[in-house]
Formats: C-alpha cells, structure tokens, sequence
C-alpha cells in the first residue's frame, strides 16, 4: 500500500509554497524561445484536432462498430504507453532538441502517407487506425522530450506557469482545432484537412530546428537504455510522488477516456448530430479547458493541489453521468465546458506536480512514466467503454464511466502530494571521491560504501528516525541495497552501508543530488558528535580489477 505523501517523504522539512504560483501567468512569454516554440505548436496543435475529427468521422460515416471507433483512441495511446519509458532514457541523456526533430519528423511521415492514402481514395477504417498508429509512435518519440525540455525553455521559477500555458495551448487548439476541422470536412473533405495537419507539422520543426541553447555540461557518459530503464523504475519505487501521480492520472484516465472515445457516436446518435456538432462538442470541452487554466493557479492556493485533483475528478464524474442521461444539446454543451475546466485542473496538476518534483537527471522519465499511466488509463478504458457500448448503448457506457471516476475521486482523496515548490529539485554540489589507487575497470564490480557515525545515547531516537528519508534517497538515486549497522562493541558507533552497481553508477548517484536530498544528509549528519566529519571510506569489488596474469597461470 502507499504511503501518504507529505512533504517528510520527497521533501525537506522547511519546504516552502510554490514560487512559480506567484510568477505572472504570462511571464514565459518574455523568454523568445518558448514564444516562437508555442505559437508554432499552436498551428500543429490546430492540425491534429482538426485531423482527429476528419478521422473519427471517417471511421463513424463508415458505419463501423463502436469498438472500431473507439480503437482510434487506442491506437492515438498504445505507443505512449509501450515506448515513453524507452524515450524517456534518450531524452534524459542526449539532446532534448534532436530527439524531438526525430520524432516530429517520423510523425510528419505517417501524416503524409494518411494524406497521400485519402486523396487517391484508398482510406478506410482499418487503413485510418494504422496510420493513427504510425503517428503516433513519432508522438512517443517526442513527447517525453518535449515534456522535459519545458525547463530548457525556462527558467526554474516558471516552469509551473509554462506548463499551464502548455496546456492552455493544447486546450485553445482543442477548441478551435475541432471546429476548423468540422467545417473543413464539410466544405473540402477529409483528404484537405489531413494536408493542412501536414503543413502544420512543418512548421513546429522550422521552430524546434531554429531554437538554440547552451547545451548542459555532462560528465559522465549516458546511460545504455536497460541501465537507465532500471534507474527510472528504482526511483519510481522509492519516490512516493511519482507513484501517486502515476496512479492517480491512471485512474483519471480510465474514466475520462469514455469521453473522447465515446463522443463521436454521441454527436452521430444525436438527433441533432452531425459532423459539425462533433466539432463543436470538441470544441466545448477546450473552451472549458481554456477558462479553467486561468483558474487553476487560484484553486491550487485556495484549497492545494490534491484537493483541486479530486474535485476536479468528482465533478468530471457528474459531467459524463450528466451525458449520459440526457439529450439536449442545451445542457450537454455546458456540461461539457464544465468537463473541459475539470480537464485542465486535473492533467495540468499532474503534469506540474512531476516537472517541479522531480529532479533534472530522471524528469523525462519520470514524465514518461506519467504519460504511460494516463495513456495506458485512457487506451484500456476506450477498449472498455467501446466494448461496453456495444452491448449497453453509448450513454450507458459513459453513465458508468462517470460512476468510476467519482468512486476513484473519494477512494484516492485521503493520498496527498506535496504543495509544489521548484527550488527543492534544484541540483546540489557534492564532492567526488578519489578513484581507486590501483587499476580497474569502472562498468565492472559492485562498489561498497560504508559511513560510520558517532551518535550520543539520548540522540538515538532521532538518528533511526532521519535515517528512514535517507534510506528512500540512496535506494531512490542508485543504491541497490542500503543497511544501518550499530557496533557491537560500541554503541555510540553506527554504520551506514549501500552498494552501488559499479563505480560509474556511484559517480552517477553523487552527481543526482538535490537541495532536498541534501537537506537529508545534512540532518543526519548534524546529529553526529565526532571531532570531525562522518568518516567515508569505499571498497570496490574484486571484478573491477584489471589484473595481468602472471606467465604460464590461468588468469584469476
């Protein structure tokens, strides 16, 4: 079972509100960079929206079953859920900018074979899906990249605030994207709508190629991708944040995706539906999305950040029971611009929440980890409420939708995430120890650390105490077992021991520090009491020798 989260579990203990919330929403706009990148990802943003309603129409006016409609959905979500984690390791050890031209590019590819297969009148559903797919593996490409070079944009204290306006350009696109591709698929057709999505996606890569910055200094080599998979999901088993966010945007997912896989046939079913009003129910929920991301920073500071997520889960519920028992396009417009509010309070939390604590060194993967559960949520759910609606109409798959979201929103409200604060992940010097007097090899052995501390009687209690948090923090940057030893002998001695893989992976663990990890260590060690500071001493394992053998031996 999880923890509840407080600030004593990822945090240090005198961590304060949030700075990014008392930044100018706006305020990123002043940094060029993030300007020109957003205003192009508007565009591709309009170009996607515009071409997920051309495709749902297209597998809608077919006649297809519901599953096979809900099955764009799975397919737009898969790839993030198989892929992000392996993205996520090259976008946290290799250029951030490069990874995301590979990816929009591969995604430029799939779009120009989904245009080239409508004009010359080869498209159908099952056609449609697999260039759905083909796009949106270029999506896993780039998203992890693209979530984590927000702070290369930006500078540390707005990154908050430039994640929401991230998503207020998601949102604006999701507004008006829907309804362009609505009259565009009347006016033109398909074919003309997935051309404009193309052109669009030139444009975001003329953005992204002109951006230039000082890459940052890296001293150490990256990591391969099996070492840097098994780091992410180290630190995700001792970092009580990421494992609520994970769970917490899982369970979102889950429900909500009744929504967007299920409001094509809801539109189409309408007596008043058509293309059209597709676009405009689309179009509904981003207009609600815009105004709830200029409420989000005031609802964090009025109630927190975990109660503004389950209230945004328990009124999402209500919207989806409330399309799920009525007809009237009078009341499923505003209902649904109430869904887009509770959107955007809730993905843009989540999303905040892991850019601002998590650390640099594992943010991508970390936001990939993210996006694997919210996508993996909203691809089983579309496969769940797909199939339900075959069998118990679309409003009645989307009225149990909205039943499970608000069970989950009074299930998960008692488990906490800390209020945000960017200045605990900030990186913290820590000194380098000598290498070894003799010859070895770095990526061979385990390496063995021992600190010994000298601990009065009456401060026993508090020393066990503050060494559960630095327990979670070894094992959390690289340790692959961590112990606390007291001498037999003498009782005021005690020994911290943890094993690292390799001597590369223990430089890699030291360079992984934080202020917060700091604040740690450092309240261990003022409860130490001998003349100087704790000793360290460091023992690596018999494989990393390089030995010569001896002539006419076996080697040893």
């Amino acid at each position: 079972m999880l923890q509840s989260v407080s600030p004593k579990n990822d945090l240090p203990l005198d961590t304060e509100p949030d700075a990014t919330v008392r930044k100018g929403l706006f305020s990123p706009f002043t940094i060029a960079a993030f300007r020109t990148i957003w205003i192009a990802n508007l565009f591709a943003n309009l170009g996607t929206w515009a071409q997920s309603v051309a495709a749902a129409w297209v597998v809608t006016d077919a006649h297809a079953s519901p599953l096979l409609v809900a099955m764009i959905q799975v397919a737009s979500a898969l790839p993030l859920v198989l892929l992000s984690i392996l993205s996520g390791v090259l976008a946290d050890n290799h250029d951030r900018r490069k990874i995301m031209l590979v990816g929009l590019s591969f995604e430029l590819t799939g779009a120009i074979f989904l245009t080239a297969s409508a004009f010359l009148g080869y498209l159908d559903p099952i056609l449609l899906i697999v260039s759905i797919l083909w796009i949106s593996i270029g999506g896993a490409i780039t998203i992890p990249a693209w979530q984590a070079a927000v702070s290369e944009q930006v500078s540390k204290d707005m990154v908050g605030n430039a994640v929401l306006l991230n998503s207020v350009n998601y949102n604006v696109a999701r507004a008006a994207g829907p309804a362009l591709g609505g009259l565009m698929l009347s006016a033109v057709g398909s074919a003309w709508v997935f051309l404009f999505n193309c052109l669009c996606y030139l444009g975001l890569i003329w953005a992204i190629q002109r951006w230039k910055r000082d890459l940052p200094a890296r001293t150490l080599p990256p990591e391969g991708l099996l070492q840097g998979v098994m780091a992410a999901l180290r630190f995700t088993q001792y970092s009580s944040v990421t494992r609520l966010v994970m769970l917490r945007s899982f369970s979102f997912g889950i429900s909500a995706s009744a929504v967007w896989a299920l409001l094509p046939l809801l539109a189409h079913r309408n007596p008043d539906g058509d293309a059209a009003v597709y676009g405009y129910m689309l179009g509904a929920l981003g207009i609600g999305a815009i105004c709830g991301s200029l409420l989000v920073n005031r609802g964090r500071l009025l109630i927190g950040t975990s109660k503004l997520i389950s209230l945004a889960g328990l009124v999402f519920g209500l919207v989806m029971v409330a399309l799920g028992s009525l007809d009237s396009l009078w009341v499923i417009f505003p209902a649904l611009l109430l869904g887009g509010i509770c959107w955007i309070a809730a993905v843009a939390s989540y999303n905040s929440a892991v850019q601002i604590l998590v650390p640099d060194w594992v943010k991508a993967r970390a936001l990939a980890l993210y996006q694997t559960a919210i996508y993996g949520g909203l691809a089983l759910g579309s496969y769940l409420w797909g199939h339900l609606a075959e069998t118990m109409g679309v409003k009645g798959a989307l009225f149990s939708a909205g039943l499970l979201m608000i069970a989950c929103a009074f299930v998960l409200y008692p488990r906490r995430l800390p209020e945000l604060d960017a200045a605990s992940t900030a990186h913290a010097d820590s000194p380098i120890p000598g290498e070894p007097t003799f010859a070895f090899n770095p990526d061979r052995g385990s390496v063995l650390v021992t600190i010994e501390y000298r601990i009065p009687q009456e401060r026993t209690r508090d020393f066990v105490r503050a060494s559960r948090p630095l327990r979670r923090l070894r094992l959390r940057n690289g340790a692959q077992r961590w112990a606390l030893y007291r001498d037999a002998g003498d009782s005021e001695l005690w020994q911290e021991v943890f094993v690292v893989e390799n001597w590369l992976q223990h430089l890699r663990m030291l360079d992984r520090l934080t202020i917060a990890d700091k604040a740690i260590i450092d309240n261990l060690t003022m409860l130490h009491a001998g003349d100087g500071p704790p000793r360290t001493r460091h023992g690596v394992s018999y494989e990393s020798g390089r030995y010569e053998p001896v002539p006419g031996t076996p080697e040893p």
